[in-house]
């Protein structure tokens, strides 16, 4: 036996005229409704007694009474199919439709319609449910668009269509009036970075006078800014009374916290750090992907201190935050190039590399090719730039290991020496060993090829540190009734300093050549040198306490 399906019958008709008649439009949807429930009997199909009626009432909205108690009754779960004598008596709106469909199925409700055989109870009927579906996108879509050119239009007006008002202003009847107080932060956001160009240092700043992000009605931000808050009012051209409509800006109709001027400048600044950030990005380590230290990735990165790059091969990412401090590591890249420059050179000229990189037994006319090769290759990248020699050499190096005591580099003769006729002599791989030493400080390491550290370059800070001790001495010498702090305050040094800053000038001359050469040890900076509680005056006790010995 089926089971049992109530079915309600919905009729409309839109105007009034005819609704006194003994039998009217409503009617007649009703009979031929209740006809076709009786055709399907068999199904199961049972008419439920509550009309659902809505006369003189037009189907382009919901607003109708019937149809709302019909919608009740079906949340309800009294109703299983709903009949109906056309569509368009259920509603004439598509978007309107979609709607009360996923209302029917949310409740699991099929939709019948007598006379166009629609029946979402079968498989045809939910496909033309579907192509009307497909419609009723279409009819929110071309709304949408309708909404969007309304927009745009409005935009190209200079009218503000609305949203949360930038920090600097309010929403006034639809409008955007000038918030003075934020204005002026405003303004000095833009003065801080065509000043310095440092998106961090105006973030302290603004920490440190208490701004906050625009206050919402509802309680919502007021919060510390950030790089994004900061770039987005950098950004924003209605700050210079305009309005942007794609890519374009138009004039508009409230009034402006910043010049067009500064306005075009700060673009132009962005843009232009945006190119240099670009082209950093894009400059790619020749050893990028090559690189493991203990097993760990080393991803390249680099530093800007001062206007200067400083490059560093880092743990990878994901390692950096879990692993302990001492198994993190960040190599200089100058000093890890060099090391790695310097051994394929040197192995590239030893009587080593020839028996290494031949399989057993090659012929004799491919031993002495080889071999005058490779001290082609040597002599080749000893002539070159350091960074356009590694660039070189590294598709023929497949993979980097680094341990605390040496340096293993695996190499690929057939791709360096890139000869067909001597690929049959050549093996597949070599590696070529190097013993290093490494400082740690913390998560940097200095690198050191054999015995020797490898040069690198004077760090600033410290020489500058000792240049003006010196200077200060050569002042105080020559100016007895000077106190060494009236010297120091012209060079914008506090008391509490001058006095530790000038003990420098006493270091043991090997010391400052050291600093100068950039032979300093890895744990000795500036910091470390303002902070020490005293410094001997005697030199082997300065080299011990600053890591000479």
């Amino acid at each position: 036996m089926k089971p049992v399906k109530r079915c309600a019958i919905y009729t409309r008709k839109s105007t009034e005229e005819g609704l006194d008649q003994e039998f009217n439009s409503l009617d007649a949807q009703r009979e031929s409704c209740e006809a076709y429930i009786a055709s399907q009997k068999s199904q199961g199909w049972k008419l439920v007694k509550t009309r659902y009626d809505d006369g003189g009432l037009s189907g382009g909205n919901m607003e109708r009474p019937a149809l709302k108690a019909l919608l009740t009754d079906i949340d309800d779960g009294r109703v299983d199919l709903i009949v109906v004598y056309k569509v368009d008596r259920l509603t004439r709106s598509l978007a309107d439709f979609a709607k009360l469909v996923e209302r029917f199925d949310e409740q699991d409700v099929s939709f019948v319609s007598v006379t166009q055989q629609f029946n979402t109870s079968s498989s045809m009927g939910r496909l033309t449910l579907n192509v009307l579906l497909s419609f009723a996108q279409f009819e929110r879509e071309v709304t949408a668009e309708r909404i969007r050119d309304k927009i745009a239009a409005s935009r190209k007006k200079g009218i503000w269509t609305g949203g949360i008002p930038p920090l600097g202003y309010d929403n006034v009847e639809r409008k955007l009036v000038l918030n003075e107080p934020e204005a002026k932060i405003v303004r000095q956001i833009y003065s801080l970075y065509l000043e310095s160009g440092c998106v961090r240092s105006i973030i302290n700043i603004a920490n440190e006078r208490g701004w906050v992000t625009k206050r919402r009605a509802n309680g919502k931000g007021g919060r510390p800014f950030t790089r994004g808050t900061i770039y987005h009012i950098l950004a924003n051209a209605i700050y210079a009374g305009l309005m942007r409509q794609g890519d374009d800006l138009y004039d508009g109709r409230h009034r402006a916290i910043i010049t067009r001027e500064t306005w075009d400048a700060v673009q132009a600044k962005t843009k232009a750090r945006r190119q240099w950030q670009g082209a950093i990005k894009n400059q790619t380590s020749p050893l990028a992907g090559k690189l493991f230290a203990e097993g760990h990735h080393l991803t390249p990165t680099h530093t800007l201190k001062k206007g200067r790059r400083y490059h560093y091969y880092i743990s990878h990412a994901k390692n950096l935050h879990s692993a302990a401090i001492q198994d993190r590591w960040r190599l200089r890249a100058q000093d890890l190039e060099g090391c790695i420059l310097t051994a394929v050179r040197d192995w590239l000229v030893s009587p080593d590399a020839i028996k290494e990189i031949m399989t057993p037994d090659p012929e004799a006319g491919c031993i002495r090719t080889i071999e005058e090769t490779l001290h082609q290759l040597g002599a080749r990248h000893s002539s070159m730039h350091p960074h356009a020699a590694l660039k070189m050499l590294a598709p023929a190096i497949r993979r980097i290991d680094i341990t605390s005591s040496e340096i293993a580099i695996a190499v690929r003769p057939k791709v360096m020496i890139n000869s067909k006729t001597l690929t049959s002599a050549l093996v597949d791989e070599c590696i070529i060993n190097v013993r290093t030493q490494l400082k740690r400080r913390g998560c940097e390491l200095r690198l050191m090829f054999g015995d020797v550290e490898l040069p690198t370059n004077p760090r600033a800070s410290l020489v500058q540190m000792i240049e003006r001790a010196h200077r200060w001495r050569q002042e105080w010498l020559c100016n007895n009734d000077q106190e060494i702090t009236a010297i120091a305050l012209k060079d914008g040094v506090e008391q509490s300093s001058a006095s530790k800053l000038i003990r420098l000038a006493y270091l043991a001359p090997d010391i400052v050549e050291a600093i100068i050469k950039g032979r300093a040890p890895v744990d000795l900076t500036a910091d470390r040198l303002r902070r020490l509680p005293s410094l001997p005056t005697d030199w082997n006790e300065q080299r011990k306490l600053l890591g000479f010995v």
